[in-house]
């Protein structure tokens, strides 16, 4: 999301970034400005889910080659509440949606993601997602069960 505001402070920009702000505009500010800011989130988001849906597609060719039984993959080397986070990253939810849903804030979640993403030797949501599908971790079944209910 774009975070609107008058307050033009380093430390007000950070905490709009750090609740999850994907963009910070300072008012006042001229309309095309944000009409340039949330087409840029919107190609963004696309080139997202983009890479998402390929991934889905290429790890179902994939799938079909594979024999019945694969080994599952090696346990990730995250805490409880890290693994919890790790996949509501992956299903795609922002921090603040991750906070409401595992009722922590959303500068709890950023810090959990910054250990997920040292941890397993990543920059960003994008390498995350991708390290997910690329090492067959699928989301536990009573999380699945979870989302269906939703």
């Amino acid at each position: 999301f774009i975070f609107l505001s008058s307050r033009g402070e380093v430390d007000a920009r950070v905490q709009g970034h750090s609740i999850g702000a994907d963009d910070y505009l300072i008012k006042p500010f001229e309309p095309k400005e944000l009409l340039a800011k949330i087409e840029a989130q919107l190609e963004r988001s696309r080139r997202f889910h983009s890479e998402i849906v390929r991934l889905i597609q290429r790890s179902s060719i994939e799938d079909s080659t594979k024999p019945a039984q694969p080994s599952p993959p090696e346990p990730l080397p995250l805490t409880p509440a890290e693994e919890k986070v790790f996949w509501e990253v992956v299903q795609g939810f922002t921090n603040k949606q991750i906070g409401d849903r595992l009722f922590v804030s959303p500068r709890t979640v950023q810090t959990h993601l910054s250990n997920i993403l040292s941890k397993l030797e990543l920059e960003n949501r994008s390498q995350l997602v991708r390290y997910a599908f690329e090492h067959g971790f699928k989301p536990p079944i009573d999380r699945i069960n979870e989302i269906d209910e939703q």
